[in-house]
């Protein structure tokens, strides 16, 4: 990408901006640790957070030289670090590339292996709490959360009814057994004990036990466009294997119709595609963060869009223009491994596409991703409306939230009383507005 490209950029996860490298460096280094915990990252030196670009002062090889010493005596393990230097508008930008490293978790010496592990959230570096640093040492060994032992529950809580639907999910005559659960490595003998591991009790037990509540999944109805008024909500506790369906059954229940009638058939369709909203589900259950223990996953219903939000941010080797890109660095290998042998997901990194294919197919907005806080949001529009500036105008004020009669519309829109209701019933023709009540009690509401 070119420098001017890049300045258009806003800072992220992988892309920082700096007037210069100031005489306290620990900033700096706290970025150079992040980026290497992470996706990897650039560093620009002489440019302004405006994006002005002021140059540097210094000449690059004897920064270069003085960087790579500080980075060298101040980090631990050593990252892959790298230096380039760029003209534009006859300044020179200094640049820090920073590899993603291999040697997790990177940490500053001054501040020790437990107080000194940052990494990116969002445009800042922050210190790692004990759930990221345990992930980043997962990482270095190359094993995922879900794949652990956990001790303190015995084989006995598995659902076998569980097994049988996904051994008949992959079409195989095996009979369901403790044996087979071991074999599939949901669960390990030892001696004459058997426990389950974290993936194997996420996936196969009937209800969630309390201790692992938190992956549960919150289906929330709201009658307008925030969550002011909320019409309808359900917790799905089920053991993630039988959770997909489950929240489709409430997503369907809590969803309105769009009916056309032809003269030949009445035909019913949903105002977003179900197959969209089905893989932003699959997408939360099967790369959420369960080493997070304090929030659920969520599907909120709005007037005009579906959020789905996930505890934790991207796997830390992904950035959200990777997205959509067919890149995926898998967060919960069992979980995953199970989901693409029961048919729920097909190929790796193609969820986020296809979600993208449905809305373009439905003459949808573009869905959008974000990463908030620490939490992964999927957000799917409704279509847009196409209406006359005048019937905008009556629409937006029925949105608000509290229903309105025709003669207070028409004293906030400063129109005729006549004009007011001429304009709402075409908003009822069109499907957009409902009436209530009778006589001078009529009241509107989307």
């Amino acid at each position: 990408m070119k420098i001017e490209e890049i300045l258009k950029q806003p800072e992220g996860k992988t892309l920082e901006f700096k007037k210069g490298i100031p005489k306290n460096r620990q900033n700096l280094l706290k970025t150079v640790v992040a980026f290497a915990n992470g996706a990897g990252g650039n560093i620009y030196v002489g440019v302004n957070d405006d994006r002005t670009v002021t140059g540097i002062e210094e000449e690059p090889f004897d920064l270069e030289e003085k960087l790579a010493s500080i980075i060298y005596d101040s980090i631990s393990p050593i990252p892959n670090v790298f230096f380039q230097s760029s003209v534009f508008e006859d300044k020179i930008i200094f640049i820090i590339r920073v590899l993603p490293g291999a040697n997790k978790p990177y940490y500053l010496k001054k501040l020790g292996p437990e107080d000194g592990i940052f990494v990116r959230v969002g445009s800042t570096s922050r210190k790692a709490d004990s759930q990221v640093t345990a992930e980043l040492r997962r990482q270095a060994r190359n094993i995922s959360l879900d794949r652990e032992i956990d001790p303190s529950f015995d084989c006995d809580i598995f659902d076998m009814r569980l097994l049988e639907k996904f051994i008949e999910l992959r079409g195989l005559k095996t009979k369901p057994s403790l044996d087979y659960f071991v074999k599939i490595k949901a669960a390990q003998r030892y001696d004459h004990t058997c426990h389950p591991t974290i993936g194997g009790v996420l996936l196969f037990c009937s209800t969630l036990p309390d201790e692992y509540s938190y992956a549960r999944f919150r289906v929330s109805r709201f009658k307008a466009e925030n969550r002011a008024d909320l019409v309808n909500s359900i917790i799905v506790d089920d053991g993630l294997l039988a959770m997909p369906e489950k929240i489709m059954d409430f997503v369907q229940l809590y969803m309105e119709r769009k009916v056309e009638i032809s003269a030949l058939r009445r035909k019913e369709d949903y105002d977003i595609p179900l197959p969209a909203i089905r893989e932003g589900i699959l997408n939360a259950i099967c790369h959420r963060d369960y080493s997070i223990t304090g929030a659920d996953n969520k599907l909120d219903i709005f007037s005009d869009r579906i959020e789905i939000t996930s505890p934790g941010t991207l796997p830390l080797g992904i950035t959200l223009q990777d997205l959509g890109e067919g890149i995926s660095e898998v967060r919960n290998r069992f979980v995953v491994k199970i989901f693409r042998e029961a048919g729920y997901v097909e190929q790796l990194g193609t969820g986020i596409m296809r979600i993208k294919e449905a809305c373009k197919t439905n003459a949808l907005p573009e869905p959008e991703f974000e990463e908030t806080g620490n939490f992964f949001k999927v957000t799917i529009f409704r279509a847009r409306l196409t209406l006359s500036p005048d019937l905008e105008d009556v629409y937006e004020l029925i949105k608000q939230g509290t229903p309105l009669g025709s003669k207070e519309i028409a004293e906030k829109l400063n129109i005729h009383q006549n004009t007011a209701l001429k304009r709402l019933r075409h908003l009822e023709e069109k499907g957009l507005i409902c009436k209530q009540g009778s006589g001078p009690r009529v009241r509107y509401s989307v």
